[in-house]
Order: C-alpha cells, then structure tokens, then sequence
C-alpha cells in the first residue's frame, strides 16, 4: 500500500498477452491446413474439369462434414493472427489508413475465401439428395471462392507493404515491405480462374495455385520470423499496458483504499 493505493501485483512478462496471440498463429494454420489437406483433401485443389462422377464422389464425402465442423470451431483464430501484425503496423509511422485497409481486407477475404467454401462443400455433403447439377454448382462456387477472392487479400497485404515502406520507426524491415507488395502483385494471376477451366490459369493450374502457393507460404515464413523479432524488440514503454502498471488504480477502483 503506498499512499493510500493498493499496487497491482507486478507482471514478469508484459509481452504475455502478445506473445499468446502471437503463438495461436502456427496453431491455426497448421490446424486449417489440416482441414483442408488430408482430412477433407479439398487442396490441393481438384481439376474444374473433373468428370460429374467425381465430383458427386467427393461432394458427398463424410470427411467434409468434419472438416467443416472442425473449422467452424477455428476459424475465429483468423483475428487474432491478423491482430499479430495490426498491432506492429499500429506503431509504424504511417497513417491509419493502412490499418484500417488491413483490418477491412482480412474481414472480407475471410468471408469469401474460408467461410464460403466451407458452407458450399459442407452443404454438399450434408445432405444425400441433392441432384449432380447442385453438387457441381457448390463445387464450382467453393473452388471459385476460394482462388478466385485473393483480390481482397492482396488488398490487404499491399497495404501492409506499403505501411512498412513508409515507415520511418523502421518496426519492420524495408525489404519485407518491398517483398510484400511484390509477392501479392503475384496473386493477380489468381483472376483468370474465371475464364480458364484447364491449363497453367485453372484454379487448380501451375500459375495460379501453385507458383503462388510457394511464394505464399515461403513469404509467410519469413513475416512470422519478422514479427517475431518485432515484438521481442519492443521496448516496454511503448507496450499500451504500461499504463496499467504505473497507475492500477486507474484501470481498477477497486484498487483505492484508505490509508
């Protein structure tokens, strides 16, 4: 008790609340990778050109119901990642605009890019009676949302870039940003999905997919590792909980008492 104020107990690690989001990170994607590789095997992407037979066979398939159960249960994890990075662009000295574009960007390309998928296969599997020209219009639709809404992502990203271009607290290396806003011009290629049905452009083609599914993951890699070093660089005096330490009875009256 120091004049009359009840001190908080001192916190050891005041990054724990970003190092705890932080690591749902890997945990998210691995279990979405999950999801969607070797449990439902809705990646690596089936050809547009499949024959109805298939289609109906995989459509029907009881793995995509637990899939979809599976990620019904997670996929409230995709904020918290994307609150990962919001919260080092936050302190870059760059306008909210960007933030705010990254934050608007990942609510929407989650909508088209994760749940819309999901709803289509799992309404495919759910139940037994849909005829084969249903089955090959949720085929279609998952397919298409999934490829084909990465415009909402690159949005995203290349405002991340670009916040880490002009930022002048340097929270991030200026080469991620140049390589950010490089690797999502890739993603462009993910537009003809509308117009190919086969070849390198299909949405399971080796532009499309493939070639920007390797810099994807590689550029994704190398943001973790970037992030990382950016939160354990943080001087604690920039951490907005600071406040709380200095003065506890602030963020809770319950602290004050009498002397």
């Amino acid at each position: 008790m120091t004049d009359g104020i009840v001190t908080a107990p001192r916190r050891t690690n005041r990054k724990l609340d970003q190092w705890i989001a932080f690591w749902s990170v890997p945990f998210f994607f691995n279990l979405f990778g999950i999801v969607f590789v070797p449990l439902s095997w809705m990646m690596p992407p089936r050809s547009p050109s499949a024959s109805t037979p298939q289609i109906v066979e995989f459509m029907q398939s009881h793995n995509l119901l637990i899939a979809c159960a599976i990620l019904t249960l997670s996929f409230g994890l995709a904020p918290v990642s994307n609150a990962v990075y919001l919260s080092q662009v936050k302190r870059m000295s760059v306008s909210p605009v960007f933030r705010y574009s990254m934050m608007v960007g990942s609510m929407t390309g989650a909508i088209v890019g994760m749940l819309f998928p999901m709803f289509c296969f799992g309404l495919g599997a759910f139940r037994p009676g849909y005829s084969a020209s249903t089955l090959e219009m949720l085929y279609d639709f998952g397919y298409l949302a999934y490829i084909g809404s990465l415009g909402c992502f690159c949005v995203m990203w290349m405002a991340f870039g670009m916040a880490i271009i002009l930022d002048q607290n340097t929270i991030l290396p200026k080469w991620l940003g140049y390589y950010t806003v490089w690797q999502y011009v890739t993603e462009l290629m993910a537009a003809p999905v509308w117009i190919s049905k086969s070849g390198p452009f299909a949405w399971n083609g080796l532009m499309t997919f493939w070639f920007a599914m390797v810099l994807y993951v590689s550029w994704q890699f190398i943001v973790y590792v970037c992030i990382y070093r950016a939160i354990k660089n943080q001087p604690d005096g920039e951490l907005e909980n600071a406040w709380l330490e200095s003065d506890p009875a602030i963020s809770n009256p319950r602290l004050k008492a009498t002397a």
